[in-house]
């Protein structure tokens, strides 16, 4: 077995949290949308129109099952602007809300989840 310094050894056994195996960077974001749950399974479900707007702005990796207003996704990062605006660039989701408006009819309040 090679030798190894004990800083090199120290580093090896290090790790951080993360979503990055072997993908691009991902992002969980809740969505908060009053009767996002209700009836879920049926066809053209308030569930359905949101998830197919968050897949207009965002490449979607993940889809959650929706429970007491909430749902949870898991896009890449890369593919969903934070911004409010085009020319407000601050971190609150406002164009992916907007799409979420515009394609379900439902306002829905997006957050981003920690691990």
């Amino acid at each position: 077995m090679p030798s190894v310094d004990t800083t090199t050894s120290a580093n090896w056994l290090k790790t951080a949290p993360t979503t990055q195996f072997g993908t691009r960077q991902l992002t969980i974001i809740s969505i908060a949308q009053t009767g996002v749950h209700t009836n879920y399974a049926d066809a053209n479900s308030l569930f359905s129109k949101t998830v197919r707007a968050v897949q207009q702005t965002a490449e979607v990796y993940a889809v959650g099952t929706p429970a007491a207003g909430v749902l949870q996704l898991i896009i890449a990062t890369d593919t969903q602007s934070t911004a409010d605006s085009a020319t407000d660039q601050t971190a609150g989701f406002g164009l992916l809300e907007a799409a979420i408006l515009a394609g379900s009819g439902v306002a829905g309040t997006v957050t981003t989840v920690a691990l």
